[in-house]
């Protein structure tokens, strides 16, 4: 919806700033003006154009170079990727429209309009299994329009509209009218300047929830918010933004001191470090730190820093151990391999005091003791950990089990919650795995090329103690579960009888395996005790005896008491153990529609080929510039040698 004055207004080169000024195309392109002038392969060599870089790198046409018609040289507006960049006519530029009271009421239906369905009628009808059709009923059309009315609601959604500026002078007046709004969100517009968005935020004096989410927003300057205190606004999201400074995240901070949610994913904050000092003074209870500079996010609940480029916890992650109020911290696909936890004085607050969540999935993590320090987060109770070198040779199960023994403050992982029962199970298995690595170590079973260059002056003994320290030192937490389950698992040892003579426990697990298949949903379930070293495919094989199933056709899941999902037993090869089956456990067994399944590969064989075809096509187009351009060189050096 454009304002009267936009559908009247021409564009000039004063209208677009070059690396900020987004535009739009008729197809929902997106791109930004990176160049304004003439073109020299134009027919007018003083006609202005736009030069654009559009968001999908397959829009354009070219990489910013032209022929240039006078002397066939190539030469360079700008530069982007082979297919990526266009140039605009001005009367083809649509730099997006205004934030106006008339947009904001397009987005909803007058109560006195045409009802979508008259009768409590839809105008469709559903076909039923019998061939029949169905009316589709809407039920309280009217009172669900009355609920959305713009005097009524408290949020706004604005998303992918083309909004690039606030509304004119003329009718700020009228946005007296959604002044009550609490909530708006803008994500996927074409705002490119804090002063727009600035101006836009001081048109709703009760905001308190603002989304510019997918807006190539550059980086604050101090001008732009002294004097503007933005005490209302508890909600930021400015996810994949064009920030590439912490510097401007400290100056909302100082601007929005009630923030509590802010979310700043997808941009480059790795000069964090910079701004150390200012972080470690957020402990302090003052309003303003010794250099005078104003403390920042005293009130922040929640902080996302997911792909923020960010590679060294000590540097990156460290400044924001004081907040006092920080519960969640999200810092899902950065480059962090390990965690460093420095030690706090006793006068000081606890590290991460109030942290309760955090999320490490995408990171560069390979070890668990990189892990440990978790353990100093008092308050931490939910982990989020997968998609890292450390769990991508583990199984699901395996990672699962590992964490909840070295993590005890745990209560929820991967989002899904820890039972008393699964945390005791963990750490049983966690101890006996550990003490057989002590107990393979002890009898010289474990001997590697380093230890055979040993110092000639050291005994056995020596060896294996040097061994025994490291796993201890990577296990801080064994000692202390073995004292805790010692006598449990001793007597579980005892009563299984001589074979087991040696183990600390013995890995047997009681599992229910119940049938889901059509053929035999009604069979009596198995209940057996089975070793954890059990692999899936001899589970299988008992299935297909017991349940009359084909093997082949088997999907096994399995699930313990609490979990709301049951997880895959994808691998026959893998033991019950790697996917960190525990005593108590259900598996379902069910069988494969196998016209079903045919019917899903050709749908992948017809998405695959269309890919190839698609690729194919892509690599044609950049093959036939490819000559075009060498043709364009050889032309160009001849003619330059006909002129010598």
């Amino acid at each position: 919806v454009q304002s009267r004055e936009e559908k009247t207004m021409t564009m000039t080169p004063t209208h677009l700033r070059p690396n900020i000024t987004r535009v739009r195309d008729a197809s929902g392109f997106v791109g930004t003006v990176v160049y304004v002038g003439p073109v020299t392969s134009a027919k007018s060599p003083t006609e202005i154009y736009a030069g654009i870089a559009w968001d999908d790198v397959t829009r354009g046409k070219h990489d910013g170079s032209v022929i240039c018609r006078t002397t066939n040289e190539i030469i360079r507006h700008f530069k982007c990727g082979p297919t990526q960049g266009s140039f605009l006519r001005l009367s083809k530029v649509d730099v997006g429209v205004s934030m106006t009271p008339e947009l904001m009421r397009s987005r909803y239906v007058k109560p006195d309009a045409e009802l979508i369905a008259p009768d409590n009628l839809l105008p469709h009808v559903a076909r039923t299994a019998g061939g029949r059709d169905k009316p589709i009923e809407f039920l309280g059309e009217l009172k669900i329009r009355n609920w959305q009315q713009l005097e009524v609601v408290e949020g706004i959604s604005l998303r992918m509209l083309g909004i690039a500026r606030p509304c004119s002078a003329e009718v700020q007046n009228e946005m007296e009218e959604f002044s009550h709004l609490k909530s708006i969100d803008l994500a996927g517009n074409l705002l490119s300047g804090w002063e727009d968005v600035l101006d836009i935020l001081r048109q709703f004096k009760n905001l308190q929830s603002i989304s510019l989410a997918s807006n190539r927003i550059n980086d604050l300057s101090p001008a732009s918010v002294e004097g503007f205190p933005m005490t209302g606004i508890t909600t930021l999201n400015l996810n994949s933004t064009n920030i590439s400074s912490f510097k401007t995240v400290q100056l909302i901070g100082e601007a929005m001191p009630n923030l509590e949610e802010l979310c700043v994913a997808h941009c480059d904050l790795s000069d964090v470090e910079c701004y150390y000092s200012d972080a470690k003074a957020i402990s302090h209870a003052d309003d303003v730190n010794g250099d005078g500079k104003i403390l920042v996010f005293q009130n922040l609940v929640l902080l996302d820093l997911s792909d923020c480029h960010l590679t060294s916890w000590e540097k990156h992650v460290l400044p924001f151990h004081n907040l006092p109020k920080l519960e969640s911290l999200i810092l899902n696909d950065n480059a962090i391999d390990a965690i460093d936890l420095i030690t706090v004085p006793e006068n000081e607050a606890t590290m991460f005091p109030k942290l309760a969540s955090l999320q490490l999935a995408g990171t560069s993590i390979s070890s668990w003791p990189a892990l440990d320090n978790l353990n100093g987060i008092p308050a931490l109770r939910s982990l989020r950990f997968r998609n890292t070198p450390l769990t991508s040779t583990l199984g699901v199960g395996e990672v699962r089990s590992t964490a909840i023994a070295r993590l005890p403050s745990l209560e929820f992982f991967n989002a899904s919650p820890i039972a008393e029962r699964e945390r005791t199970e963990a750490e049983r298995r966690y101890v006996s795995n550990v003490a057989r690595e002590l107990l393979m170590i002890s009898s010289g079973a474990i001997l590697s090329a380093a230890d055979q260059s040993l110092n000639n002056e050291k005994t056995g003994d020596d060896e294996a103690n040097a061994k025994q320290a490291q796993v201890y030192a990577r296990h801080p937490r064994f000692q202390s579960l073995l004292e805790k389950h010692k006598e449990t698992m001793m007597s579980s040892s005892a009563s299984s009888g001589p074979s087991s003579q040696g183990n600390i426990g013995e890995d047997v697990i009681g599992l229910t395996i119940r049938s889901m298949a059509a053929s035999s949903c009604d069979m009596e379930p198995l209940r057996k005790r089975i070793p954890m070293s059990l692999k899936v495919g001899r589970i299988k094989a008992m299935c297909a005896r017991a349940f009359g199933l084909d093997i082949d056709l088997q999907i096994l899941h399995f699930r313990i008491e609490g979990d709301p999902f049951p997880s895959e037993l994808d691998d026959a090869d893998h033991t019950l153990a790697y996917y960190g089956v525990t005593d108590g456990a259900e598996i379902l067994v069910n069988e494969i529609d196998v016209d079903a399944r045919e019917r899903e590969k050709a749908r992948q064989t017809e998405e695959h080929n269309q890919r190839v075809e698609e690729q194919e096509q892509h690599v044609a187009v950049l093959q036939s510039m490819q000559k075009n351009d060498h043709r364009i060189n050889l032309l160009a050096t001849e003619m330059s040698q006909k002129k010598i």
